[in-house]
């Protein structure tokens, strides 16, 4: 199948992903643009997982200032090369992160990062929550657990919906720029401030 200019060009604008990938995830999917951009994320995201025990040696510290000066972020974002790290494109996925960073308010990088101790405060709470319920004992426990894994990816910064593309979490949108870039990137302290 012959791969038409205009729609190669679209899916490289959409995905960032290289002509030959382009090329290839238009026949692979006789033509369809949304089809081809479905299959190039979740090539970007395969990627992502090979590279993602190479080491972090680069990155850079941005900073968003927001509301008139009322709520001001810095994050840290880690890159293999300093090469990738002084890349324009970058620097902007840095900026984005920041600003997702004020406007969502995580309090933690991953699930993972979330205390024992707090995780228990919250299963208390949502035991307590549920037993009014009246539901037999092994329901409690899966409503229980479904609570406790919605609460916290959505106080969570890798499994919070990204505000400039609510389809995709954060860490999706790493997965894409890990993919875009071809290096390892993380994403790694943060601190927010608000008057």
């Amino acid at each position: 199948m012959a791969v038409d200019i205009t729609m190669l060009k679209e899916l490289r604008e959409r995905t960032s992903a290289s002509f030959n990938e382009c090329r290839k995830a238009l026949e692979k999917t006789n033509g369809n643009l949304e089809e081809a951009v479905k299959l190039i994320e979740k090539l970007l995201g395969l990627q992502a997982v090979k590279k993602s025990s190479r080491a972090l040696k680069a990155g850079v510290i941005d900073s968003y200032i927001h509301g008139g000066g009322n709520i001001g972020v810095l994050v840290e974002v880690f890159s293999e090369t300093d090469f990738v790290a002084r890349n324009e494109s970058f620097k902007s996925f840095a900026h984005d992160i920041a600003m997702h960073i004020a406007a969502a308010n995580p309090l933690y990088g991953r699930i993972e990062d979330v205390p024992e101790d707090v995780v228990a405060v919250e299963r208390r709470a949502f035991e307590e929550e549920t037993k009014a319920l009246n539901k037999p004992s092994h329901l409690i426990t899966q409503i229980v657990e479904g609570k406790i894994k919605s609460h916290f990816e959505a106080i969570s910064l890798l499994t919070q919906s990204y505000v400039k593309n609510p389809d995709k979490t954060v860490g999706e949108y790493v997965n894409e720029m890990i993919g875009k870039f071809g290096e390892n990137i993380k994403i790694g302290r943060f601190c927010r401030f608000e008057l």
